[in-house]
């Protein structure tokens, strides 16, 4: 099961520059689309944030949808309301 836990962690991981836009975008596509099949579920308080956020996340290597620090932030402040 994804938790906000989780997903808060990966996304702290590229905020520290250890994974790439790249790597933070393919790891949320695996996920979302995990979800999807039903070979993974997410945490259920808060299953339509993290669907939400890993849709962000997952186009965030094209240009359009890129995410900075700022934004990166604000997505982690929303999974931590939750």
């Amino acid at each position: 099961m994804l938790t906000r836990a989780e997903l808060i962690a990966q996304i702290q991981k590229r905020l520290e520059e250890r994974l790439s836009d790249a790597q933070l975008s393919a790891w949320a596509f695996e996920r979302f689309y995990a979800n999807e099949l039903g070979s993974e579920s997410f945490e259920p308080a808060a299953a339509h944030d993290i669907a939400s956020v890993l849709d962000d996340l997952m186009f965030a290597t094209d240009e359009g949808f890129a995410l900075d620090a700022v934004a990166l932030r604000a997505l982690v402040k929303r999974l931590e309301q939750e």
